[in-house]
């Protein structure tokens, strides 16, 4: 599972947050509060993950807070 991502912030389009880590991006659906909280592109961004994993798709979801992440779950 992955819990926590921590790296730059590449782009956000909606609700989804593009973030570069050792050389891969990982797309994240990020809440409102995770979104209002974001910083300029190319800085350090933390969050807090959720990975679903279904038949037809892999979702991972960010959160600003490990309180946050708990909640959804």
């Amino acid at each position: 599972m992955i819990g926590r991502i921590e790296g730059l912030l590449v782009e956000v389009t909606d609700n989804v947050a593009l973030i570069a880590v050792g050389g891969v991006a990982y797309e994240l659906e990020i809440t409102q509060t995770a979104l209002a909280r974001l910083p300029a592109r190319e800085q350090p961004v933390v969050f807090y993950t959720h990975f679903v994993v279904r038949e037809d798709a892999q979702q991972l979801y960010g959160f600003a807070s490990r309180g946050e992440r708990d909640l959804f779950r």
